[in-house]
């Protein structure tokens, strides 16, 4: 349970001690209850307080539904400043001086606090005001920097899987002896790759903020990031030598297929099947800001940010076309890749180890 000023005390408290009295009801507590729709233990609460209401008439209790409500959502990130609650995830509760948080700790604290305030009430006893600590807006860009967002997104975009798709394609084209068809196709492939990632990141921040699962999904996205990570420096060493982070070989002849028809429309199939099967490369970094993202802020909020951390995971590739359609060879942009394909590895490495410990951080 959290006080008003962000301090988290235990269940067998004193502060809780005094506030148990069962022989007392309220009529006169505000008492916030937010949850989501498609939340398994925000049901299960619902059904305790329903209860909880069945048996005390005099309480009133405020149900707000957060899932597609952007009002709701407006609501909860401002009792959460209130509360200075930087992170508060659903089934949640704020009454009074105090922020029950799980459905634990409703289940353990709602009563007792409730036949407490009100016994306190009746006495006359107004209770303090804690002090209050200034707490900044969650929808703006506290503790995420757009330059911080933008290198993430560069680093990712280099990437072996990405390029190495990318100059074979363009390698074909250019054996066709059409260049204008080789930028067109390298575009389109491109701006394939950007709406498959884009689309998916809108997709997987939209279903954490609804189901409330911000903690359990970042806490398996700094999982997720360490094994990626250490796959990754893995390979920059022991290439080809045990599970690898790479599109997987069975996948390969797909997208072969697809790279020798040699067409527009081709182009773009073949950006989203190497957006899909190149996720083990790529997914570590991606995931990491996702979490990152989504402790900070809501959908509307986090939309900015996933457009320009695409915007900048596609601009290597943008980089690239622009510099053989001005005349450099695709086979030495290959070669430049297989030389510092080693360098690059340890680097993303070393970056999915960073934002791992940012977020287990920020959770523990």
């Amino acid at each position: 349970m959290f006080l008003k000023n962000g301090t988290e005390i235990s269940d067998d408290d004193a502060y809780v001690t005094i506030l148990q009295d069962q022989n007392t009801t309220a009529d006169d507590i505000s008492i916030w209850f937010f949850y989501n729709t498609h939340c398994g233990a925000c049901h299960n609460v619902m059904a305790y307080l329903d209860e909880y209401l069945a048996a005390n008439p005099g309480v009133v209790i405020t149900y707000h539904d957060l899932f597609n409500s952007t009002e709701t959502r407006e609501l909860f990130e401002g009792k959460k400043q209130e509360y200075n609650r930087q992170y508060a995830s659903v089934p949640v509760i704020f009454m009074g001086n105090a922020v029950l948080e799980g459905e634990h700790a409703i289940r353990t604290n709602f009563e007792p606090l409730v036949q407490g305030y009100a016994n306190l009430k009746k006495s006359g006893f107004s209770f303090p005001e804690l002090p209050q600590f200034s707490s900044p807006s969650l929808s703006g860009t506290e503790g995420i920097s757009i330059p911080l967002i933008i290198g993430a997104g560069l680093l990712d975009g280099i990437n072996p899987c990405a390029f190495a798709v990318l100059v074979i394609l363009m390698i074909y084209l250019m054996s066709l002896g059409s260049r204008k068809k080789m930028i067109l196709a390298g575009v389109v492939y491109s701006a394939a790759v950007f709406f498959f990632y884009f689309l998916s990141g809108v997709g997987l921040f939209a279903v954490i903020q609804t189901t409330g699962m911000v903690k359990g999904f970042s806490f398996v996205a700094a999982l997720f990031a360490i094994i990626a990570g250490i796959l990754m420096i893995k390979d920059a060493f022991y290439p080809g030598k045990g599970p690898s982070l790479a599109i997987p070989e069975g996948r390969k002849g797909t997208i072969t297929k697809y790279v020798e028809k040699s067409s527009i429309p081709s182009a773009f199939v073949l950006g989203i099947l190497v957006g899909m099967f190149e996720l083990p490369c790529t997914g570590g970094i991606y995931l990491a800001i996702l979490s990152m993202i989504s402790l900070r802020m809501d959908v509307s909020a986090g939309l900015g940010y996933l457009l320009i951390y695409n915007l900048a995971f596609i601009f290597p590739l943008l980089i690239i076309i622009g510099l053989i359609a001005w005349g450099l060879p695709p086979e030495r942009v290959n070669e430049f890749r297989i030389e510092q394909r080693k360098v690059i590895r340890i680097i993303i490495g070393c970056i999915m180890f960073f934002f791992a410990a940012i977020i287990l951080m920020e959770l523990f």
